[in-house]
């Protein structure tokens, strides 16, 4: 495998540099934002880099719980900055937290476990890549589809209270907002599948073939942890909408938008 020298990445940053100056000068306006992202990015990378090397070394099972646990709070934590209007702070970590740990917690052990199988079954060199990359896309549904639901929730709310009025339970007259949600968040994961191995080679695969691995053997796991995406995306969405859901209405099931706060 060919390495990368530290100078070759600093000499590659040049280029965001020079992307935020064309930006800037074509009216976008968070240029800063956008270099502030990608120090943040390649800060968290490089820790992690350094942290992960001794993680691998140990095959400690609590650090590789630690490691898990800081990944998964993290990910609720950045769900609830994808939404216009959110739950109030501990609401909304919570709801991002339980619907995105349920289902890629489950579904990592099911496959570490069943189909895998390493010696530790939680040894760190799979365990936590396949994490990462569970996160990563379900973080990024149940963010949209969160976000379609609560911004919807507030523009119809006249709808939804009509619907009340004549009878309907809280669950019925939120179903037609909360389809609208589901095929926000599903229909990027849709697409991805679509372009996979003809539009697109996925990163995981990517990687192993860059590392030497049989590119044949690197489908065979590019296919495994998609379909572990395409799981842990749609089931972690659904309860993330549920438990929004819940969190909309009061206990007469009345609409409650006061819990709701508009991001700035």
């Amino acid at each position: 495998m060919i390495l990368i020298s530290y100078w070759d990445l600093v000499a590659l940053s040049s280029l965001v540099i020079l992307l935020g100056v064309v930006l800037w000068l074509n009216g976008f306006k968070r240029v800063p934002s956008l270099y502030w992202s990608t120090t943040r990015m390649a800060a968290q990378l490089l820790f992690m880099g350094v942290w992960l090397t001794y993680v691998f070394t140990s095959e400690n099972f609590w650090l590789v719980l630690l490691v898990s646990v800081i990944m998964l709070g993290a990910a609720g934590y950045e769900i609830t900055r994808r939404q216009q209007y959110r739950f109030t702070k501990w609401h909304a970590v919570l709801i991002g937290f339980m619907s995105i740990s349920l289902t890629s917690l489950v579904l990592l052990v099911g496959v570490l476990t069943l189909t895998i199988q390493p010696d530790p079954w939680y040894q760190p060199q799979y365990a936590i890549p396949l994490l990462g990359m569970l996160l990563g896309n379900s973080m990024t549904a149940i963010g949209l589809g969160l976000d379609t639901m609560t911004r919807n929730a507030v523009q119809m709310r006249a709808r939804i209270e009509a619907q009340l009025a004549l009878g309907k339970t809280a669950k019925q007259s939120l179903d037609f907002i909360k389809q609208q949600s589901l095929h926000s968040a599903m229909i990027p994961v849709i697409n991805m599948l679509v372009a996979a191995g003809i539009i697109s080679l996925p990163g995981m695969m990517t990687g192993q073939i860059l590392a030497g691995i049989a590119p044949i053997e690197a489908v065979k796991y590019q296919i495994l942890i998609m379909l572990l995406i395409v799981a842990s995306t749609g089931f972690g969405t659904l309860i993330a909408l549920h438990l929004a859901g819940k969190q909309l209405f009061d206990h007469r099931q009345r609409l409650r938008l006061e819990g709701l706060i508009k991001a700035k």
